[in-house]
């Protein structure tokens, strides 16, 4: 087993765009303690200490070299409540084999298209006297986003306003790593919606985000209405699981 010591030692071992975001928590500047890396043949495993509100290791590889990496590391983890997160199938073999509980399927997204040319009529980055408005907004239309406004892994805010200047529809530029820009905390007000302005909003911030790099965000597999705006900008789809002990 090799320790890895930064995101770019991290994305030479793994090209899984998962494993890379992850690997923010190696950085400078990572709003909570710093996390580890490891690699064990194909497997690369990053944990990432309150990453979107978890603990997590983040894992890619062939089956077995990933087994033998984490039994290798899990003394490393021992007595902390992580997330193991990974492809569907690969966390689901996984589990099974070293006695972790599949707590839940979604979807990793990616832009794997050209971002957007079309205008995105009134989307804008919004400023530090839209938070209250910001953080109102989601505890309304999305209370359990995984994004709020206080996160420290929230960058910056997009969003589209009524007429009388308030921002009825947002989302998230958050948990940044080196080439990858991650979209989360997006709502749109109930008496908003119907009006195409997620669909706006998220082609700003597509378009923004892709001249730093790829653009990933996580959507519920059932979801059907976000997943639909999303296929739409040219994210693809991947079903991933995380797990616990």
């Amino acid at each position: 087993m090799e320790e890895l010591g930064s995101a770019a030692e991290v994305a030479a071992a793994s090209s899984d765009l998962m494993v890379r975001w992850a690997a923010q928590a190696l950085e400078p500047g990572y709003p909570h303690e710093l996390g580890s890396a490891w690699r064990h043949r194909s497997a690369v495993a990053v944990f990432a200490p309150r990453l979107n509100r978890a603990d997590r290791v983040v894992h890619a590889g062939d089956e077995d070299d990933v087994v033998a990496l984490l039994e290798e590391i899990s003394p490393a983890l021992s007595g902390q409540k992580v997330r193991f997160l990974a492809r569907a199938p690969l966390a689901a073999r996984v589990a099974e084999r070293v006695g972790l509980e599949v707590l839940a399927t979604f979807g990793w997204m990616h832009l794997d298209a050209e971002p957007p040319r079309a205008p995105a009529p009134g989307a804008e980055w919004l400023t530090e006297a839209d938070v209250p408005d910001i953080d109102a907004l989601l505890r309304r239309a999305n209370p359990g986003s995984y994004l709020f406004p206080d996160d420290p892994g929230a960058v910056r805010w997009a969003g589209i306003r009524d007429a009388d200047g308030t921002p009825v529809s947002v989302a998230g530029d958050s948990w940044p790593a080196p080439g990858i820009r991650y979209i989360s905390g997006v709502a749109t007000h109930p008496a908003h919606r119907g009006r195409g302005l997620s669909t706006r909003l998220c082609t700003f911030l597509t378009r923004e985000l892709a001249a730093h790099g790829d653009v990933v965000l996580m959507a519920d597999e059932d979801n059907e209405p976000a997943l639909r705006v999303y296929r739409g900008l040219g994210y693809r789809y991947t079903p991933i699981s995380a797990s616990r002990c």
